[in-house]
């Protein structure tokens, strides 16, 4: 599955197209209310009229599209995401998909964000900069496959400051 964006102009025309004039072949909704006054309705509508879709991408059978509303604080706010998908099943699956997807996304943020003080860094030099968010993520990645149970045991590992230094000179540096 695959969300479908701007950067991709003639997909996006066409999966809105197909989604405006086509009927969707399965829906799926979803009332969430949390304890901070906010409301949040989703709507998952499934699509199998993929036509000026199926040519270029020969391995799509979905187009799928979750409209969330949501009530926050007295402002409404509305917000259309759209996928296609090679999978077959039904619109409560996918949006399980979806939601799983971004639990993950906005998990790996929280923890470089707090362990690593991400959106507090201001780094000038871009170099510095990305071999930065390269490190912090393979420390990540790293402490994941070690279950290390917490990351500054990682980050003040002398074995990985040295090895990220290494890596930081052969591929920042290279003459």
């Amino acid at each position: 599955m695959a969300q479908v964006k701007k950067n991709t102009k003639d997909l996006l025309r066409w999966v809105d197209f197909n989604s405006s004039i086509s009927q969707s072949v399965d829906e799926y909704i979803t009332y969430d209310h949390n304890t901070h006054g906010r409301y949040e309705e989703r709507v998952c509508q499934v699509y199998d009229d993929l036509y000026q879709i199926e040519d270029n991408w020969k391995n799509v059978k979905r187009i799928i599209k979750v409209i969330s509303t949501t009530l926050s604080y007295g402002k409404y706010t509305k917000e259309t995401h759209r996928y296609i998908s090679s999978l077959d099943v039904d619109a409560k699956t996918f949006l399980h998909i979806i939601r799983s997807h971004w639990k993950i996304e906005n998990s790996l943020h929280y923890v470089k964000d707090v362990s690593f003080e991400e959106d507090a860094c201001r780094t000038e030099l871009l170099k510095s900069l990305l071999f930065k968010l390269w490190l912090e993520t393979w420390l990540l990645t790293l402490s994941i496959l070690t279950n290390s149970p917490t990351l500054n045991k990682l980050e003040n590992s002398l074995l990985g400051v040295l090895i990220g230094f290494l890596i930081y000179k052969v591929f920042f540096f290279r003459v």
